[in-house]
């Protein structure tokens, strides 16, 4: 999906495919521990796609009686469009189209920078990018959750593309992103070689990662 895509219904069938595996296969659930965790009171999401992840850290902290703001940042305007009409507009989310890679806030602009789902559809140097702009403008920490790169997760992803939905970009993209996404190894690398002082990564069930960089 790093092309505009002809069908919005489409894209919006794969969108909805994307949240649900993060509700049942672990995309949501250590996005929100994390943030929970840092106590943070401000969140920027780079990539949001349809925003599903940072609706689900709003109502969180709602929940909770706590209270965070969450800027969700993407390129496309198609996803913007979508992402704003699924959550509502609800008034703790606020839209900007901008690339992850030249963002456009001020160093230590927010407590936690999120980017789920999406490092695997950059390259190494397009990525350090990316994570180094992440790290200047988080001031507790950046958050990455993506895909990691394996035989069994690309088996699963597969036969999980076939078996719950008949939407084609599903179909394609998801074996795709396992075949793009880094290994742990890799990703912790790449941090290191961002600027990112000690970066931590933790596997995650479903064949997910976490990186964060949670600086004392």
């Amino acid at each position: 999906m790093d092309d505009p895509v002809d069908s919005l219904a489409e894209l919006e069938g794969n969108l909805s495919d994307i949240e649900f595996a993060n509700a049942v296969f672990g995309g949501t659930a250590p996005v929100v521990r994390i943030v929970r965790e840092t106590g943070a009171r401000t969140v920027l999401d780079v990539g949001c796609g349809s925003a599903d992840i940072p609706l689900a850290l709003v109502r969180d902290a709602q929940r909770r009686g706590g209270d965070l703001d969450v800027t969700a940042l993407d390129h496309s305007e198609q996803m913007l469009e979508i992402a704003l009409r699924r959550t509502n507009a609800h008034p703790r989310l606020h839209f900007v189209a901008a690339d992850g890679a030249s963002l456009p806030f001020a160093a230590g602009s927010f407590d936690v920078v999120t980017c789920n789902l999406a490092l695997h559809h950059f390259e190494p140097p397009a990525a350090r990018a990316l994570l180094a702009e992440m790290r200047r403008v988080a001031r507790l920490t950046p958050l990455i959750c993506d895909l990691r790169r394996s035989r069994a997760a690309f088996a699963a992803v597969w036969t999980l593309s076939r078996v719950f939905t008949h939407n084609r970009l599903t179909r394609h993209d998801g074996p795709l992103s396992v075949q793009r996404a880094y290994t742990p190894d890799e990703a912790r690398t790449i941090a290191v070689d961002a600027g990112w002082r000690a970066p931590v990564v933790r596997n995650e069930p479903f064949f997910r990662m976490t990186l964060t960089d949670r600086r004392t």
